[in-house]
């Protein structure tokens, strides 16, 4: 589910990708392999990167996790991106096609920077066992396209953003 971590005050853009292999953690432009696994105890997990595994408890409320390790409590906030720029007024969240619920990426047909015009298919997805056809609302730019073919979802995430067309003479 892509959302914007709020941790010490700044704001982090992160996502969690599930993979043939696992998971990967995007935050920002890093991309980390990781594995989350369940550990005896109330809200036990232990997280491993590379060859480091990490103890802690976590604990979710409505606007935030609480993660426990190292012997510090972290609070980390979350906002929703599109909450975010709804806030922001800058009416870029109608540029935005939100999955209606979690689900599976089952095809791409665009990229980043290609020329799509209005009911162009983009991608298809699967919820719920049902593949749906995601079709471009309007002409415009591909200008985000977070997920790839096989990677899962959340729902509300950003499956697609699209920019104005720039206007030729």
């Amino acid at each position: 589910m892509r959302r914007i971590l709020e941790v010490d005050g700044e704001e982090i853009p992160v996502w969690l990708a599930s993979t043939r292999q696992g998971h990967v953690l995007h935050m920002g432009e890093r991309e980390i392999p990781c594995t989350l696994d369940e550990a005896a105890g109330r809200g036990a997990y232990v997280l491993e990167i590379s060859d480091t595994r990490i103890p802690m408890r976590i604990a979710v409320d409505e606007s935030a996790t609480f993660i426990h390790f190292g012997g510090r409590a972290y609070e980390i906030g979350r906002t929703d991106p599109a909450d975010a720029l709804d806030r922001a007024g800058s009416g870029a969240s109608q540029d935005q096609m939100l999955a209606p619920m979690p689900g599976v990426v089952v095809s791409v047909s665009v990229a980043p920077g290609d020329a799509v015009k209005e009911g162009a298919p983009m991608l298809v997805i699967e919820s719920m066992k049902l593949e749906t056809t995601v079709t471009a609302p309007r002409d415009g730019i591909v200008a985000e396209l977070p997920f790839t073919t096989g990677d899962s979802f959340g729902g509300k995430d950003v499956l697609l953003r699209l920019e104005p067309q720039e206007e030729t003479d």
